[in-house]
């Protein structure tokens, strides 16, 4: 449960209050309107939570270290990138030794392993979604191959990922409300 208390001058407070007077205001467009400032209230109410808790994820954590986050934010938003040590030190501004000690001690985790994690945690959603085919599902998380990404796929969750995939959409399929005879 996340408590929501914003102080003056908080984007929190802000959204709070366009929100309040989009619901007090119907007009055209009103259900666009709220969802995105739905998504947008969810998102500052997590960061909001994180940046107040003693248990806040380790990657928001080490996001505030402005060498890591600049890391970070690079292989979040070139997962395809073939990323190795030196390079993400050197975007770092650190040693490739000071880069990979500070990396494991911010995260409990090499960089390799965590950009394995986040390549994983991408591949799983667009197994999810089952729109990809795994030659597309491969290339967009940084694998050359779908039988490389298959392989590390099988290694990281213990199974291949169109076993993972089936099992997945049997789980989606089974779940409370998602009867197709009870429409």
């Amino acid at each position: 449960m996340l408590t929501l208390s914003a102080t003056v001058g908080d984007p929190l407070r802000d959204v709070i209050a366009l929100l309040s007077h989009e619901l007090a205001t119907p007009e055209p467009g009103q259900p666009t309107v709220l969802d995105r400032l739905l998504d947008v209230l969810l998102v500052l109410a997590i960061r909001n939570h994180f940046r107040h808790s003693a248990t806040a994820p380790r990657w928001y954590r080490a996001s505030a270290d402005p060498r890591l986050n600049a890391a970070l934010q690079a292989m979040h938003e070139n997962a395809r990138h073939s990323w190795s040590v030196p390079e993400l030190a050197a975007i770092s501004g650190l040693s490739r030794a000071a880069f990979a000690r500070t990396f494991r001690d911010a995260l409990g985790q090499t960089p390799m392993q965590y950009l394995t994690d986040w390549r994983m945690a991408l591949a799983r959603d667009h197994l999810r979604t089952g729109g990809l085919a795994m030659t597309h599902i491969a290339r967009s998380v940084g694998y050359s191959s779908p039988y490389a990404f298959a392989a590390a796929f099988r290694r990281h969750h213990g199974e291949p990922p169109g076993t993972w995939r089936q099992r997945e959409s049997l789980r989606a399929q089974t779940r409370p409300g998602n009867d197709p005879h009870a429409r």
